[in-house]
């Protein structure tokens, strides 16, 4: 590795953590409550950035009740019960965690203020009648693993659940007000944690095609679960209070401010994993190029890996002679089954692993990149905008 990739490596490691500090929920969620009305305030906060929404909530409003379900055990506020849910897949944890949040939306006093963000559509569930837990779960599981794109996954979700695709809000008495922080491309909050708050298009003929090809049986309950319209619901205030482009934005302006030429690409990331990483170099100019959202991966007998680090693994072959660099990064510090938060890779990534052949096919891309020592290890970072890429080209 010569020397200015050496140096690049470095100052991508500190622009991601400024990317990280532009989304801390916390903050975001105090200035977009500052202007809020007195209380009494009831939270629900669902998702991988609850706690964090929750504090900020406190620190807008003062005193609160509520809950707070996470996908880790963390501080809450005094008067917010915190629930932690399962994740990636519902279990019994989910289950008690939604019939919580549907009792609490049921019993709230004033104003119903709702925190949503990413990872909520599997910590927090209940099942519509006609849909037992154990197929909801085996449902969740066929998705992830079929590498559906999050629309097609949130929209099956929405149609066998109690709680999401606007479910919290037809179970509230009052005013309900939603805040989301995004990790979905395009920052459409009634994707976001399958829209608990929010309507969702209902097409139960698509719900079923897609059943259908993740190799799902439908029994015939099911079907008159997913065939039931949805109750209208009049929804209040809704506000996106952060993104991936939020993060991307903040990236851009800490390696502009250090002199490079940076820019944030015009598309979100969506779509193949594969072909989305081919997009990104075939379109990046010289400099630094930021990308945000997430792509879908349809993977066979998984071995140790994530989108992220199986997108740097990919990217690698790009980077081969070039002197670039590549970055691949979940926000929220988890990538997949990887044990890390993604992967920096460089020209000389292949040269210190071999052939990467055999570890892209068997979804083993961890296991590659922490031998050649390129992998992103932290802790969870307490927010969650999906991933960002970025690639440097001298």
């Amino acid at each position: 590795m010569d020397r200015e990739s050496a140096a690049i490596r470095t100052s991508i490691a500190r622009w991601l953590g400024a990317a990280i500090e532009a989304v801390e929920p916390a903050r975001l969620t105090a200035l977009a409550l500052a202007s809020d009305s007195p209380g009494p305030h009831t939270i629900i906060a669902i998702g991988k950035a609850a706690p964090a929404m929750c504090r900020g909530a406190a620190e807008a409003l003062g005193e609160i009740e509520g809950i707070c379900i996470s996908a880790t055990e963390s501080d809450v506020p005094p008067g917010i019960d915190l629930m932690v849910g399962d994740h990636p897949v519902p279990g019994e944890a989910s289950y008690r965690a939604g019939r919580r949040a549907l009792e609490v939306a049921t019993s709230a006093r004033g104003s119903l203020i709702v925190l949503v963000s990413g990872g909520g559509s599997s910590l927090c569930e209940w099942p519509r009648p006609g849909v037992d837990h154990a197929y909801l779960s085996e449902v969740n599981r066929n998705l992830i693993m079929s590498g559906c794109p999050i629309q097609e996954t949130n929209l099956v979700r929405g149609h066998l659940s109690a709680l999401k695709c606007g479910g919290l809000a037809r179970a509230a008495r009052g005013e309900v007000s939603t805040y989301v922080l995004s990790d979905v491309a395009g920052a459409n909050p009634g994707i976001v944690a399958s829209g608990p708050t929010l309507p969702m298009d209902e097409d139960w003929v698509k719900v079923r095609d897609i059943l259908e090809r993740i190799g799902m049986e439908i029994p015939k309950s099911v079907l008159r679960a997913i065939q039931s319209p949805s109750r209208p619901i009049e929804y209040g205030r809704i506000q996106v209070v952060g993104d991936g482009k939020t993060a991307a934005n903040a990236l851009v302006a800490e390696a502009t401010s250090e002199g490079f030429v940076a820019q944030v690409a015009s598309d979100w990331l969506t779509g193949e994993l594969s072909s989305a990483v081919d997009r990104l170099f075939d379109t990046a100019r010289r400099g630094v190029t930021v990308a945000a959202g997430e792509t879908s991966l349809s993977v066979g007998e998984p071995g140790r890996g994530g989108r992220n680090t199986h997108a740097a693994l990919l990217a690698s072959s790009h980077l081969a002679g070039t002197g670039a660099v590549f970055a691949a990064f979940a926000t929220d510090g988890v990538d997949g089954s990887s044990g890390a938060a993604g992967a920096l890779v460089d020209g000389d990534t292949l040269d210190r692993g071999g052939d990467p052949t055999a570890s892209i096919e068997a979804f083993d891309s961890a296991t590659y990149l922490e031998s050649t020592g390129d992998l992103i290890v932290m802790s969870p970072t307490g927010t969650n905008v999906a991933d960002l890429w970025v690639l440097w080209r001298p």
